[in-house]
């Protein structure tokens, strides 16, 4: 299958027009060219040089990416550099690289809705009741547990090493949301607020919108930026069946979130 047709489906999917204004000229085909024969693609959280090897070692020669790998304009490329290392190796060896960030995170199908669906959300509605630009708020019910026994769930099931609460951990809860990545903006605190939810599950919570979630009434859960990677494991499924891609789909082993949680 040329790499063409699998970004035709991946835009139809995940238009770009969802992206967020500071997104376009960083998502799409980023490196490399769309008129070859993919052999094996890899899913990969970000680019880097081991996610670049992994794709030589596994014979991929796609690779698609969620957070956008030219984040400032380039003006040189050196290759001592991170960057100018990652391009030599991909040039070197025919691989492509397709990035897709804010489109995918409010996409159908897309982050929130396969973190909504691990959360075992029901009833997942979205925010505004449409699919788009900023509307990245999942939210629903859940069988009623504790704040505290929904924090172990929720490190449980994004295998983390440990989260961070806001809220009564006694407190009786039945309705969450979840924004993954960085979404405890003070809009997305509102947002969660003005929806009726009791607890907003997101990453990168700075103190003061902490306060303010707290003013409201909103208990949180932090948890890592990186819980966007378990998008890959539906988007795999997805592409293996509809575009008949079945083994060739690889999901990337390779932890890029450097930050970790010490007990």
């Amino acid at each position: 299958m040329q790499a063409k047709e699998i970004m035709k489906y991946l835009e139809k999917r995940f238009p770009q027009e969802y992206a967020e204004d500071f997104d376009f000229p960083k998502i799409g085909l980023i490196v490399g060219c769309d008129d070859f024969v993919v052999t094996n693609i890899l899913l990969s959280l970000d680019l880097s040089i081991d996610v670049a090897k992994e794709a030589i070692k596994k014979q991929a020669n796609l690779i698609i990416v969620h957070h956008p790998f030219f984040f400032e304009p380039m003006h040189k490329v050196l290759l001592d550099t991170e960057q100018g290392a990652v391009l030599k190796l991909l040039l070197a060896n025919d691989i492509s690289a397709y990035a897709m960030h804010t489109n995918l995170d409010v996409g159908l199908g897309g982050v929130n809705d396969a973190l909504a669906e691990l959360l075992v959300i029901d009833h997942v509605q979205i925010d505004n009741g449409v699919v788009g630009k900023q509307n990245y708020l999942r939210f629903g019910t859940i069988k009623e547990t504790t704040l505290f026994a929904l924090a172990q769930f929720v490190k449980s099931v994004f295998h983390l090493s440990g989260v961070k609460v806001l809220g009564n951990l006694q407190e009786r809860i039945t309705k969450i949301g979840v924004i993954g990545g960085s979404g405890a903006h003070q809009n997305d605190i509102e947002r969660a607020y003005a929806n009726g939810c009791q607890v907003l599950i997101t990453g990168e919570v700075k103190l003061n919108n902490a306060q303010y979630a707290k003013y409201l009434g909103l208990h949180m859960i932090e948890v890592n930026h990186g819980i966007e990677k378990f998008v890959f494991y539906k988007l795999k499924k997805d592409l293996e069946k509809d575009l008949d891609l079945s083994d060739r789909v690889i999901v990337s082993t390779i932890e890029t979130d450097p930050l970790q949680i010490m007990g």
